[in-house]
């Protein structure tokens, strides 16, 4: 169908191509004629406020406004003339505002017909409009994926944010709430910049400010760095002075970025170049430090360098994807900063991962024995405790176990000391296969070990209790040098009563367990 709205003022040009804006206000004439309804849109991500005005048919003919020096329209002039003049009202054109839709966009609904029209822009600083005209169904179906696609990349990077904040705050770790903020900034920024707040909420002026928006793309590059420096350990990767200037530089832009906020749009833009200059020089910076971690197989950087080329690569694609795919050209750098945030939760994720099992085996590490490979007595009494604390709050039947060898002394001296230490490795593996994964075997020192078991009934406390005595009451080990006859005393201390004092019930086991090595001493007839 037949449609066609030309700008004839301040240029002449159709609906389509970029129409420079100076700061301040001005106005646009339009010509158009309409076989159907069309929707006149445009960004408004510059723009204070903007108002589409309808001439009347007859007045358009005879007072079609011109453009005066200013790149305004005359019209304003014309008609402050024509009133002060005191003319007849009757020759100034009569003025009728369309139909504004509510939108991301500035739209208004343009009738069937022949009109001429007045679009009253003020701009916050000089750039180019891109007015569009579309049908009503093809507006509405751009209006949709636009809404849809931005809904959709805000919730799924609010939704990283928090996982990766709870990861945090599970390692108190100040780098991954800096990936929080990084992308709910980011989040913001695309939503400010393409009028999805301002639709929400178009009361609120300030939502459209070049300001916020300027303030949201620095805190962005702030948190992006603190992230990466935390992630990749700049600290020890780098040297001092380039660590400082790249922070120092950041620390610049989030002070930029801060002032700009209470100050004019002039100001804003300046500090959106400045800034715009130091984020390059930053991220030449990053992607160094990056490329140098992952030459040198820093945990998690080719993740991360997979994620700086994502948005390398969207941001080239917004020049050459234009003709070929609009879509792509218009929402690549949103997609990509989406992938990237999903490619550095997934890298926090598996950093979180790396510190964990760190920690853990440093954990073990200190509290292991370094010969029987079972927890040593300060691993055994905070697993002991965390057991206990368990039994003191369900209840149930807590069974302590003290195992001393029986003569190991004579051992040592009989076949040496590396026969003794056999001894005590394969000691301790009998303990661990005669208890259950969730019992808590220990070696307090020298030949002495300890288990403590939590059981749900007293029988089940009994069974193993006479399992681990009657297994060390008649047992010979192969050792590489001899087999060695051993023996060893198990004093058990079965309780239902709720303690906490596990040195008490130690001495309590401590003292079975001597009672049984008496018996044992009394009843020996023949020496090792």
């Amino acid at each position: 169908m037949f449609a066609s709205c030309v700008i004839t003022s301040p240029l002449k040009s159709k609906v389509g191509t970029p129409i420079p804006m100076v700061k301040g206000e001005q106005h646009l004439t339009l010509n158009c004629d309409l076989a159907l309804p069309h929707i006149f849109h445009f960004p408004r991500n510059f723009v204070n406020k903007a108002v589409l005005y309808r001439l009347e048919a007859d007045a358009s003919k005879t007072n079609s406004p011109t453009p005066n020096h200013s790149g305004t329209s005359s019209f304003e002039t014309a008609s402050s003339e024509k009133e002060s003049a005191g003319r007849n009202s009757l020759e100034a054109p009569t003025l009728t505002p369309p139909i504004e839709l509510p939108s991301a966009r500035q739209a208004y609904i343009l009738p069937i017909g022949a009109a001429s029209y007045i679009l009253k822009v003020d701009a916050q600083f000089a750039r180019a409009l891109y007015p569009s005209l579309s049908t009503v169904p093809d507006f509405h179906a751009f209006n949709t994926i636009h809404t849809l696609t931005l809904s959709a990349f805000a919730g799924f990077c609010f939704a990283l944010a928090i996982y990766v904040g709870v990861l945090g705050n599970s390692m108190r770790s100040f780098g991954f709430y800096s990936y929080s903020f990084y992308v709910a900034s980011a989040a913001i920024f695309f939503l400010l910049q393409e009028g999805i707040f301002y639709a929400l909420l178009p009361n609120i002026q300030f939502l459209n400010s070049v300001q916020l928006s300027v303030l949201f793309a620095g805190l962005t590059i702030f948190a992006s760095l603190r992230f990466l420096d935390q992630l990749l350990d700049f600290k020890a990767m780098l040297k001092k002075w380039q660590r400082s200037t790249l922070h120092g530089l950041s620390l610049i832009i989030l002070v930029l970025v801060s002032v700009q906020l209470v100050l004019s749009s002039d100001v804003s833009m300046m500090v959106n170049k400045v800034m715009s200059k130091l984020t390059l020089v930053i991220m030449a910076g990053i992607l160094s430090a990056i490329l140098y971690a992952a030459y040198h197989k820093v945990h998690c950087a080719k993740l991360v360098l997979l994620g700086v080329s994502t948005i390398m690569l969207a941001m080239l694609a917004r020049f050459y994807l234009k003709d070929y795919s609009p879509f792509l050209q218009r929402y690549g750098l949103i997609i990509a900063v989406t992938i990237e945030a999903l490619i550095f939760a997934f890298a926090a994720a598996q950093k979180v991962k790396k510190l964990d099992d760190d920690r853990m085996a440093a954990f073990k590490r200190a509290a292991t024995d370094p010969l029987c490979h079972i927890l040593n007595r300060d691993g055994w009494e905070g697993a002991a405790k965390i057991l206990l604390d368990e039994f003191n709050h369900h209840g149930g039947f807590i069974t302590l176990m003290f195992i001393d060898v029986d003569n190991f002394k004579r051992i040592n001296d009989s076949f040496g000391h590396q026969s003794g230490d056999d001894v005590l490795r394969i000691i301790s593996k009998i303990l661990k296969g005669q208890c259950r994964e969730q019992d808590v075997v220990g070696r307090l020192g020298g030949d002495e070990f300890v288990v403590l078991s939590y059981c749900h009934s007293c029988s089940q406390s009994k069974r193993l209790v006479k399992r681990i005595q009657h297994r060390f009451s008649d047992l010979v080990i192969q050792t590489l040098n001899a087999q060695i006859p051993v023996s060893a005393s198990v004093g058990g201390l079965i309780i239902d009563m709720p303690c906490s004092d596990l040195e008490a019930l130690l001495d309590q086991a401590d003292t079975l367990m001597y009672e049984q090595k008496k018996a044992h001493q009394s009843a020996m007839t023949q020496p090792i």
